[in-house]
C-alpha cells in the first residue's frame, strides 16, 4: 500500500458511548478504591497478583486495524512476547480499515459487557472519549509491576496521554505531519533545495515559484482537520475552552480566533490561485500521493509514517490499493522532508498516533496480562522494532541513540524522512501538547465542512468558523449535558 492513513474518528460522540453513558450530564469515570474518581493518588489497585493466581494460560485479545508495515511490526512483537514466556498468550484480531471502525465495534462491545478485548489500539484523539465511557483502565497503575518508566516517555506525549495527573496508555505509538517535498522540481524552478519552507507564507513563496516552472497544482493539499489544529494550537490558541480541555471537560468551542482565520484564509487563497490543488479527506482515497508521483505537484503535507511507503514506492511497489498509478515514472521523484510549516515557525504541531488502552471490562488476570504486554512493548527492544518496521517514532528513553535507529536515519530513504518527525517532536511545548475534547468526532466533522467550503465554495474563513463553532457548542452540550 503506498500509504498509511491518518484515520480519524467519525462517529458522533453521542453514538459512541450509547449503552455507556448515562442519559444526561457528564459521562461516567472509572471508580478507583472507595468509589472515588480516579486520580493520580487514587489509582485502582494493579491486579498482578490475579494474573499470578491464575492456572495454566491467560489468553487476551488486542483489537487493532494496524495493516502494511505497522501490522507487520505489531505481529513481529506479539510473537516475540508469546515466544518469552509461557503465562500469557496474545491473540491479534484485525477489525477492520482504520480506527472508526475498532473505535465503533469497541464501544458496542463494552456496552454490551461481551467479547471485550483485554487491549485496544485506537487513535490519539478518542483518549478523553474513551475515558470518559469508563472501560480504560490506567495502564500507571501497573506501570512499575511491568517495567514501563512513564517519566522516560518523551515530555510532550507523556502529557497529551495524561488525564487529571493519571497517564492512561500502556504504550504508545506515535506520528506527526510533515511535509514532503520533491527536491527535482525544486532545483527546476530554482529553489534551493536545502532550505525548504517553513511557514505556511514560504509555502506560498515556493508553489508560486514552483507554478511558473509549470507545476500544475505545486501543493496536494488534503483538506484535514488534523492540519488545522496543528496550525492554531502552534499558534497559541485553544481549539476549546478553558484550557484546552486539560484543566478539565471542554466547556465551549473557540473556533473564530485569529489564528484559525489565517489558516483558513490561506487555505482559500492557495486553492484560488491555483497553488494548491483540494483534496477531500475521505477513507481510502490517495490522490494526494498520486498528485506527487505524477509531478502534478511538488509538496504535500503526510504522516511522517507515509515515509517508508514513500521509499517502497519509489523502489518499484505501486501497490495504490487499488487505484491506477500505472503512468507514474518515479525517475523524476526525489523526496525529502522538513518539519510541518506553521504560521509562524515549523514543527507547531499536536501529539498525534494511536495507544494502546487496557478495557477494565474484562477479568483483572486479564487485564494484568494486558498490562504485561503493554509493558513488555515498552522495552528498547520492541521500540526499535515499532521504528524500523512500523515507522513509528521512538520516544520512550534514549532508544533513538540506538546504533541500529542511527544507521537507519543516516543510510536508508525511509529512515531519513522519519528523521523528520522525530526531530519535530521536540519543538512541541509539553504544556500545549494539543486539545482534549470529549466529542472530538464532532468537531472534526464540524471542520471538515469548514474546510470544504472555505476551499471550494468561496465560503469566508470567518463564517465557515462561525459555524463550525456553533456546532461544536451544540456538541459539548450535548455531550456532557
Amino acid at each position: 500500500m503506498i500509504m498509511f492513513r491518518k484515520a480519524r474518528a467519525g462517529l458522533l460522540g453521542a453514538a459512541l458511548l450509547a449503552g455507556v453513558t448515562v442519559a444526561c450530564g457528564p459521562p461516567p469515570t472509572i471508580e478507583a478504591q472507595g468509589g472515588e474518581p480516579v486520580a493520580a493518588d487514587n489509582l485502582p489497585a494493579c491486579p498482578m497478583a490475579a494474573l499470578d493466581k491464575a492456572t495454566g494460560v491467560t489468553n487476551i485479545v488486542v483489537w487493532h486495524a494496524l495493516g502494511a508495515e505497522p501490522g507487520k511490526a505489531l505481529e513481529q512483537i506479539t510473537k516475540s512476547f508469546n515466544d518469552s514466556q509461557d503465562k500469557v498468550k496474545v491473540t491479534l484480531q484485525n477489525q477492520g480499515a482504520d480506527y472508526d471502525e475498532v473505535l465503533r465495534k469497541y464501544t458496542a462491545a463494552a456496552a454490551s459487557g461481551t467479547g471485550v478485548p483485554a487491549v485496544v489500539f485506537l487513535e490519539d484523539t478518542t483518549i478523553q472519549t474513551v475515558v470518559d465511557t469508563g472501560t480504560l483502565f490506567p495502564a500507571q497503575s501497573c506501570a512499575e509491576e511491568v517495567g514501563f518508566d512513564i517519566d522516560a516517555v518523551q515530555p510532550a506525549v507523556r502529557s497529551y496521554y495524561t488525564i487529571d495527573g493519571v497517564f492512561y496508555p500502556g504504550y504508545v505509538n506515535i506520528s506527526g505531519p510533515i511535509l514532503f517535498y520533491n527536491r527535482t522540481h525544486f532545483r527546476k524552478a530554482g529553489l534551493d533545495v536545502n532550505k525548504a519552507p517553513k511557514t505556511l507564507a514560504e509555502v506560498r513563496t515556493a508553489a508560486e515559484a514552483l507554478k511558473k516552472s509549470g507545476i500544475e497544482k505545486p501543493l496536494a493539499l488534503k483538506l484535514e482537520p488534523w492540519f488545522f489544529t496543528c496550525w492554531v494550537n502552534g499558534a497559541g490558541e485553544d481549539i476549546v475552552t478553558p484550557d484546552n480541555g486539560r484543566s478539565g471537560p471542554a466547556k465551549a468551542a473557540n473556533l473564530v480566533n485569529p489564528a484559525a482565520i489565517e489558516s483558513l484564509q490561506w487555505v482559500q487563497d492557495m486553492v484560488a490561485d491555483g497553488l494548491a490543488d483540494p483534496i477531500s479527506d475521505t477513507p481510502g482515497q490517495i490522490n494526494q500521493y498520486l498528485n506527487v508521483a505524477q509531478e502534478k505537484s511538488s509538496m504535500l503535507i503526510e504522516t511522517s509514517t507515509a515515509s517508508t511507503s514513500i521509499k517502497a514506492f519509489l523502489g518499484g511497489n505501486l501497490d495504490t490499493g487499488g487505484q491506477d498509478a500505472s503512468s507514474v515514472d518515479t525517475a523524476g521523484l526525489d523526496p525529502a522532508a522538513v518539519p510541518f510549516p506553521g504560521l509562524s515557525e515549523p514543527g507547531q504541531v499536536r501529539v498525534s498516533g494511536g495507544y494502546f488502552g487496557i478495557s477494565n471490562r474484562v477479568p483483572k488476570a486479564q487485564q494484568a496480562a494486558a498490562a504485561r504486554y503493554l509493558g513488555f512493548m515498552a522495552q528498547p527492544e520492541q521500540v526499535v522494532t515499532w521504528h524500523l518496521v512500523g515507522s513509528y517514532l521512538p520516544v520512550i528513553g534514549d532508544v533513538a541513540k540506538d546504533p541500529r535507529i542511527q544507521k537507519f536515519w543516516a543510510e536508508d530513504r525511509a529512515g531519513q524522512l522519519l528523521k523528520v518527525g522525530y526531530d519535530q517532536l521536540s519543538l512541541i511545548d509539553p504544556k500545549r501538547p494539543g486539545p482534549l475534547i470529549g466529542p472530538y468526532p464532532e468537531y472534526v466533522s464540524a471542520m471538515q465542512t469548514a474546510l470544504e467550503s472555505t476551499a471550494r465554495s468561496g465560503t469566508t474563513p470567518k463564517a465557515a468558523l462561525e459555524k463550525a463553532n456553533a456546532q461544536v457548542n451544540a456538541d459539548l452540550k450535548q455531550y456532557y449535558g
